[in-house]
């Protein structure tokens, strides 16, 4: 079972997308998958239409002891894609996670229990690093890191080097765990103007061959398949979209030797 980390400190830059469209293309592919959705905002779960009324979720999983993984996990639309969905309960969660012995390893715990049973796990976290963020850490250990051709997209790569610095020095003491990139995903790509070409330039210099070799364009399709509840193989399987996040798919399996 590989889990990955979707992650960024910075928002706008496409992980729920990535998440969302990179789960969907490995379950096209007869892989077992399952998402899942640490961020409050909940756009993995909305993106795939998943309704969390009257469910529990990935508040509940994270802060009471007696829920089990297995209870929290629904299934999407697509087959072999399955979710443990997250809402703005969330954001209630995380606050009483402050007050909780071992916050940091609640989620690494629960998902111990339903090991084995997918082939890949994609953590979709959010935006700021915070004890959501730490859970998400402490349960994966490889990270894509998606990012997008601006100014800003390079402010943060130092903080997040010293997130992964911390987990791999403080954490890694405690539970002979560690963290790394396994591809940094350029998003949104277009490089048409000098500030892009030079933040693209910059980032190939940072990250070398950690760059992913498949970039996804700004397409119109992406967004509107996540409006309409659906991954971009089933909304538009034709468009420069669906051959992208195809491409990344198949880098992910090629670092698996599965193909």
């Amino acid at each position: 079972m590989r889990t990955l980390i979707v992650a960024n400190q910075k928002g706008g830059v496409g992980k729920s997308t990535t998440t969302i469209n990179l789960a969907a293309g490995l379950a096209r592919l007869n892989k077992k998958v399952l998402i899942i959705d640490s961020d409050p905002q909940g756009h993995s779960t909305l993106g795939l239409n998943v309704s969390t009324e009257k469910r529990k979720t990935i508040a509940e999983l994270l802060t009471e002891e007696r829920v089990t993984a297995r209870e929290v996990i629904q299934k999407t639309y697509a087959p072999n894609l399955d979710i443990i969905p997250s809402d703005l309960s969330l954001a209630v969660a995380d606050l009483k996670l402050a007050n909780l012995g071992a916050r940091e390893f609640k989620l690494r715990n629960k998902v111990k229990q339903i090991d084995g049973e997918y082939d890949y796990i994609l953590i979709d976290s959010p935006p700021t690093f915070g004890t959501l963020t730490m859970n998400a850490f402490t349960t994966g250990s490889e990270i894509i890191l998606p990012v997008q051709l601006g100014y800003l997209s390079l402010e943060g790569v130092s903080n997040f080097f010293d997130t992964i610095n911390f987990v791999n020095r403080d954490i890694n003491s405690i539970i002979n765990h560690k963290v790394g990139i396994a591809g940094v995903l350029v998003n949104f790509f277009d490089v048409r103007t000098k500030l892009a070409r030079e933040v693209f330039t910059s980032i190939n210099e940072i990250f070398g061959n950690k760059v992913f070799t498949t970039k996804i364009p700004q397409n119109v399709k992406i967004n509107e398949a996540q409006s309409q509840g659906k991954s971009i193989f089933d909304y538009a399987p034709k468009c420069r979209g669906s051959t992208a996040y195809g491409s990344l798919v198949q880098e992910i399996l090629k670092m698996d030797g599965k193909i």
